[in-house]
C-alpha cells in the first residue's frame, strides 16, 4: 500500500512538472517568436474610438483604450502611433514641463517599435515622419528651434522616401503637404537653414495636397482620422498663409461642424472666427465647447473667449483672463494675457490695476511668439490713450459702426503728440477701408506713414503696407513698390517685424 502510494505522487510530481515544463514552452516560444518576428501596423474599431478620442481632446479615454491593446496586442504599431498623437496633444495643449518629458518618453518608444516594422509597409517611414514632425513642432513651442529644424528636416527625408517607394499610399499627402506649405512661410532672415537643410517649401502643392487628402474623410479606416486632421491644416493655411479668408472660412465650417464635442474642432472654428472679425460667432463657438470632465482642461480657450468678449467691451473678459492666467502653467500667452487685463483696466479708468498687470508682465512668462513679445515693448510705452485703445479692439471684433462712433468722440486735432496722431490716422483709415471709403483710408494712411517715421509703432509701416496692397490691385507696380519699400524703412519700429518683412517683401515681389 506504500509503495503504491508513493508511485502515485510520483506519476503526480511528474505530471505536474510537465505541465510546468509545457506552459514554459509555449510561452518561451510565443515571446521569441514576437520578439524574431516584425511588428504590425493593425486598425481596429477600437483604435479608431481612440482616435477620434485624442482629436475630441479626452484624452484620459483614449490612453485607457490604447493601453488595453498595448497589452493585447504588443506588436501592433498602430497602438504606438496613436499613444504618441495622445500624448503630444498633451504637452502640446497644456505646455508643461512634465507633459513635455512624458511625450519624450513615448516618443523614443514609439521610434523603437517602428524601426520593426517590415520594410515592405507603407506605415514604416509615414510614422517615423510624423513623430520627427510633431516633434519638431514642439521642439519650437519649447524654444529648441535648432532641434526642431533637425527634426523638420528628418521628417521630409522620411516622407519623400516614403512617397517615392508608396505613391499611392494617402497618408503621405497629410505629411508632404504640411511640410511644404509651412517651408513655403520661412522668412528672409532663416532662409539659410532651408539652404542647410536642402530642402524647400511649395505652398500650391502643399495646399493641393492637403485638400486632396481632406476629401476622405468618411473613409471607415485610419484615413478617416488623418483626412480629418488634413482638412484642420487645410483651413488654416489658407488663412494664414495662402491669404484667401473667404476659402479658408468655407473649408473650416466642413471640417469643424463637430466644435460642440470635439475640442479641437472648436479651437479651430473659434480661432478662425477670430482672426476674420467674426468675434459674435467665435463667442458662441468657445461658449458651446464641451467642458465636462472627460476633456483635458484646454486652458487657452479661456484666453481666446478674454480676447472675444473684450473686443465686445463686455465685462465678461477679466474672468477669462484670469482664469487662463491663474490655471494655465505653459509658457506662451502669459504677457500677451496680462497686457490685455492691463488693457481692460485701462478702458475702465482703472489706473492702479492697469499699472499692476503691465508691471507683471517683465517676470512672467515668455517672449517667443509674436503677441507676447508685443506685450513685452508694451511696458517701455505710455500707457495707451482709452478711446483710441477702445476703438482698436471693437474694430478687431468686427464692430465697425460700434468702432466709428469711438473714434469720433476725439479731435485729432487735440491729440498732444505726434505717435497719437499716427495712431488716429491708422485706425481711422482701417475704418474708412472697412466701409468702403478707399479714397479716404489711402489719405489717412499717408498721414500716418508720414506722423510714424521716427515712431517704435508698427502703424507706419502696416499703413504703407495698405496702401501698397491698394495700389498693385489696380495696377500701379510703381506706386505699389514705393509703398512698400517704405514699409521696410521704419527702422525705429520693433513690433511685427517678422510679418511685415514677409508682407512687404511678397509683395515687392509681385512687383
Amino acid at each position: 500500500m506504500w509503495k503504491k502510494k508513493k508511485q502515485n505522487q510520483k506519476e503526480e510530481l511528474f505530471e505536474r512538472n510537465s505541465i510546468y515544463q509545457s506552459f514554459f514552452l509555449v510561452f518561451f516560444f510565443t515571446v521569441s517568436l514576437s520578439v524574431l518576428a516584425d511588428n504590425n501596423f493593425t486598425f481596429n474599431e477600437n483604435l479608431r474610438v481612440a482616435q477620434f478620442q485624442n482629436y475630441e481632446l479626452r484624452l484620459d479615454k483614449a490612453s485607457s483604450i490604447l493601453e488595453y491593446e498595448a497589452v493585447i496586442d504588443p506588436a501592433n504599431s498602430c497602438v504606438l502611433y496613436l499613444q504618441h498623437s495622445n500624448a503630444f496633444l498633451k504637452a502640446f495643449v497644456s505646455e508643461e514641463q512634465g507633459d513635455y518629458t512624458a511625450y519624450r518618453k513615448v516618443q523614443d518608444n514609439a521610434l523603437l517599435h517602428f524601426d520593426k516594422l517590415p520594410e515592405d509597409s507603407p506605415y514604416k517611414k509615414f510614422s517615423q515622419s510624423e513623430i520627427y514632425f510633431y516633434s519638431a513642432t514642439l521642439k519650437a513651442k519649447f524654444d529648441e528651434l535648432y532641434g526642431a529644424a533637425r527634426d523638420i528636416n528628418r521628417a521630409n527625408t522620411l516622407i519623400e522616401a516614403n512617397y517615392k517607394k508608396f505613391p499611392n499610399f494617402l497618408p503621405n499627402s497629410k505629411t508632404r503637404g504640411i511640410i511644404k506649405v509651412y517651408l513655403s512661410t520661412v522668412p528672409d532672415n532663416y532662409s539659410w537653414v532651408i539652404r542647410m537643410l536642402g530642402i524647400k517649401g511649395n505652398l500650391n502643392q502643399g495646399l493641393a495636397l492637403l485638400k486632396s487628402l481632406s476629401r476622405h474623410k468618411s473613409d471607415s479606416t485610419i484615413l478617416d482620422g488623418i483626412a480629418k486632421e488634413a482638412s484642420y491644416l487645410y483651413s488654416f493655411s489658407l488663412l494664414h498663409v495662402a491669404k484667401q479668408p473667404i476659402t479658408a472660412w468655407s473649408e473650416t465650417l466642413k471640417c469643424t461642424d463637430d466644435y460642440k464635442t470635439n475640442l479641437t474642432s472648436n479651437f479651430f472654428r473659434s480661432n478662425i472666427a477670430m482672426k476674420l472679425n467674426k468675434n459674435e460667432t467665435a463667442i458662441q463657438v468657445l461658449e458651446a465647447r464641451p467642458m465636462n470632465a472627460e476633456y483635458s482642461h484646454f486652458w487657452f480657450a479661456h484666453y481666446l473667449l478674454g480676447v472675444a468678449k473684450m473686443n465686445k467691451q463686455d465685462n465678461g473678459a477679466i474672468v477669462e483672463f484670469n482664469a487662463f492666467y491663474t490655471n494655465f502653467r505653459g509658457r506662451n500667452y502669459i504677457k500677451s494675457c496680462l497686457q490685455k487685463m492691463s488693457w481692460y483696466y485701462i478702458i475702465q479708468g482703472n489706473n492702479r490695476l492697469s499699472t499692476k498687470y503691465k508691471e507683471m508682465i517683465l517676470t512672467r512668462g515668455f517672449a517667443m511668439n509674436e503677441e507676447d513679445k508685443q506685450a513685452l515693448g508694451f511696458v517701455d510705452k505710455p500707457t495707451p490713450h482709452p478711446i483710441l485703445l477702445k476703438t482698436r479692439l471693437l474694430y478687431d471684433g468686427g464692430y465697425t459702426k460700434e468702432a466709428l462712433e469711438a473714434i469720433e468722440e476725439l479731435d485729432p486735432k487735440k491729440l498732444t503728440t505726434i505717435k497719437l496722431k499716427a495712431e488716429f490716422c491708422y485706425r481711422r483709415g482701417r475704418i474708412a477701408q472697412k466701409q468702403g471709403e478707399m479714397a479716404r483710408a489711402l489719405k489717412l494712411y499717408e498721414a500716418c506713414s508720414l506722423f510714424a517715421l521716427e515712431s517704435d509703432e508698427y502703424y507706419g509701416a502696416y499703413a504703407s503696407i495698405y496702401i501698397a496692397d491698394y495700389h498693385l490691385s489696380e495696377g500701379d507696380k510703381v506706386l505699389a513698390r514705393k509703398f512698400y519699400e517704405r514699409a521696410l524703412g521704419f527702422e525705429k519700429n520693433k513690433e511685427y517685424l517678422e510679418s511685415i518683412e514677409q508682407r512687404a517683401k511678397a509683395g515687392l515681389k509681385k512687383c
